[in-house]
Parts: C-alpha cells; structure tokens; sequence
C-alpha cells in the first residue's frame, strides 16, 4: 500500500531524510518512532504530497507522491502533529468548510458532515464553537474533518500530543475500529504505549535514516496486538532457517521473521500452545539458547535503539 525508496530530503543543506525505505503493506496498523528530529513529520508530510522529496520516490496504493498528488489526496487523509481549527466557527460550519474543500456537495456533504460529527461525539454539539471544545474533542473533530472523504491511508503524526488518559484512550479506539473497518494507518508518536497497543509493526527512524537494533532490523513486529496469539522471540545455535522449517510444522505457528541465529514466530493460543512449541522444537533437536513467549516491550526495543541519543 505504501512503498517508500531511499527517500531524501534536504533543508538548506542539511538532510533531514536520507535513503529512507519502508513498506507498509494494506490494511496495517503501523507505528512510527524516533527522537525528536528524526525525520518523522518530514516523511508523513512528504507522503501527503505537501512537502516534494529531493530524492528517492514514494507511492501510495501505486500512485507516486511526486508526479501523482491528487491520487494521493484522493485516498489519504492526512492530521499533522499541531493542527490548525478555526475557532470562530462552529462545529458543523468547521466540517462543512473542509467538505467543500474535499469537493462534496449536496447530499454527499450532508451525510459526510453528520457522519463526521457523529464519529467525534459532537452530534448534541454541532452548534458549539470550535473554541469551546476542549483539547480532546478539538482533536475528534480534526480527526473527523481527516475523514469526510473516507479515505483508504490515514497519515497521522502525533495524534495524541496534549490529550489526557481518557481522550488517548478513546483515540486508541477509534483507530482500531477504522483499521478494522480496512483503512490502513501510518501513525507516528512519542508514546510508546499507544504503539504497543494499536500497531502490528513499528519502524525506527534516527537522523533522517533507517535506524536498527543490535540484530539489524528496522522494522519489528508487536505482540501486544494480537489479540489470540503470542509472538515467540527464539534465538537458536546455527541458522534460524532450520528451526524455522521445524517449526512451521507445528499446527497454528507462523513464522513472521528470521536473521541470523533468531526467529520471530506467531502461535495462536495462549502459554500452553507457547509451551508446546518449544517441546516441539526441542523434540526435533532444535538447539534453543532463548525462548521468549512475550519477545521485548516496545520500551525496551527503543531503548536499544536509540539509548541516550532520544530527547
């Protein structure tokens, strides 16, 4: 769905990307970490057409950032770290205005507008100025406002900045009901928890660059959102790619990764089935150094990367 290819940029003769790549396939979930400057709002900003990449390319769903923009805002919506509301206007006059914008008229901007006020909680609150709305109802309706075209990507850069538990709490929600619904979503955030609990996979990102942990992967994939299974961290002696034959033998395992003497493998079912694998393993003489049923918390996979060096 999003495909991104040694992507650069530079501002007034510095990088603030460089050879940045990633893909993120339909339907994903996908978080976006990095201290701040890293590159993150500059590379959401560039998939959403309002920023031109001084190298490399980008493309959603097939269509190139660059030579394509109004594919792009066709079938993204795009909520930057600090976005902007109008406060003198009022709810439904707010939403109206980006409906013209998105070029809806008629009835087609009618029912997106109640459907978009619906979606933020502010059907009873059409009427209340934008100024009046605290942080977190300001940020369901920019929310909602993203979605008026029911757009297939979201882009999304820290949307929780300045909501309270409940608020980011409720945030959580509603991306994973548009994920679930099959919008595929590109969230960037400081908050490592939110990430843990929404997103699948999550890519490092320092200095503009793809940026790794002590096994060299820029990219890894979250347990905490698999809702029946468990993602088994396996280190092994010799190469993963024979443990991994073995264990792709086992009913209701799925090998997602291996490099190296590690193998990252998905078990549907709970400790049990957890336990039965490694028993599996081992009867066929697997030789296990570490077998981790939870795999490292995000906190502790950031830490590694990116140790003293994140602000």
């Amino acid at each position: 769905m999003i495909e991104i290819e040694k992507l650069g940029k530079i501002y007034d003769g510095k990088p603030a990307l460089s050879n940045f790549s990633l893909t993120i396939a339909e339907g994903e979930l996908f978080g976006l970490v990095g201290p701040n400057g890293a590159g993150k709002s500059t590379l959401i900003k560039i998939l959403a057409t309002l920023l031109r990449p001084t190298a490399g390319k980008a493309s959603i769903a097939g269509h190139d950032v660059t030579h394509d923009p109004r594919a792009i805002r066709a079938l993204a919506g795009y909520m930057p770290d600090v976005p902007g509301v109008y406060s003198d206007l009022q709810a439904h006059e707010f939403l109206e205005f980006f409906a013209e914008a998105f070029h809806l008229h008629g009835k087609r901007k009618s029912d997106a507008v109640e459907q978009a006020l619906a979606f933020a909680g502010l059907s009873d609150r059409r009427s209340t100025y934008v100024e009046h709305l605290s942080m977190g109802l300001k940020q369901r309706l920019v929310l909602a406002k993203t979605l008026l075209h029911r757009p297939k990507v979201l882009l999304l850069d820290e949307p929780a900045t300045g909501l309270d538990p409940l608020a980011r709490i409720e945030l959580r929600r509603q991306l994973k009901d548009l994920n679930q619904q099959g919008v595929t979503i590109l969230l960037s955030s400081h908050i490592l928890a939110d990430l843990e609990d929404i997103c699948t996979r999550v890519a490092f990102i320092l200095g503009g660059q793809n940026a790794t942990d002590s096994e060299g992967r820029s990219v890894v994939v979250l347990s905490s959102a698999m809702s029946d299974s468990l993602l088994c961290e396996i280190e092994v002696l010799g190469d993963a790619q024979s443990a991994a034959a073995i264990a792709t033998q086992f009913a209701g395992a799925r090998v997602l990764e291996t490099k190296a003497a590690l193998l990252h493998v998905e078990i549907k079912g709970g400790p049990e089935r957890a336990s039965a694998l490694l028993s599996h393993l081992v009867a066929a003489r697997t030789k296990i150094v570490r077998f981790d049923p939870r795999g490292p918390d995000l906190e502790e996979r950031y830490r590694a990367v990116f140790g003293r060096r994140s602000s």
